[in-house]
């Protein structure tokens, strides 16, 4: 009885270490948040884990450089809003600032909401790819020749 136990906890042991995990995307007040289960993943962790399929490494790299065109623009757009301002202060004309703030602003928009496409394709992409693994489990099976393990593709 007691070497049936331990078999069980064993072969439960082996049966949850070899199922993959997806990664789930959260938005939050600070940017996205990234989990794996019930753990909360860091950007490092999440870098690390992209890096595993080639697909969705490309779209995350994609992503993280369409972000930093974001930023760009955006602090374009901080620069053309305070130049808006200055000349709405000093009775100037305000064609050419207004220009630049809208336009500025429209292209960050713009690299951000790609930004997301290509995140949310990333990690589409590589919850995709653990389904396509050729991964197995050991199965507990009982028939009518008694007890044991079987490997389940």
């Amino acid at each position: 009885m007691k070497k049936l136990v331990i078999a069980i906890v064993f072969l439960g042991m082996c049966t949850t270490g070899l199922k993959a995990q997806e990664i789930t995307s959260f938005p939050g007040m600070w940017g996205e948040s990234f989990y794996q289960d019930k753990t909360k993943l860091s950007w490092k962790e999440i870098d690390a884990i992209m890096k595993e399929s080639q697909v969705a490494e490309m779209h995350w790299q994609k992503s993280k450089k369409q972000a930093l065109g974001g930023l760009v623009f955006g602090a374009a757009n901080f620069g053309a809003s305070i130049w808006l301002l200055s000349n709405l202060d000093k009775n100037e004309p305000l064609t050419a600032p207004a220009i630049a703030a809208a336009g500025s602003g429209l292209i960050g928009a713009i690299f951000f909401h790609a930004s997301a496409k290509n995140k949310k394709t990333a990690i589409l992409e590589y919850n995709d790819a653990l389904g396509k693994k050729t991964s197995y489990r050991l199965v507990p099976t009982s028939n009518q020749n008694g007890i044991g393990l079987a490997l389940k593709f």
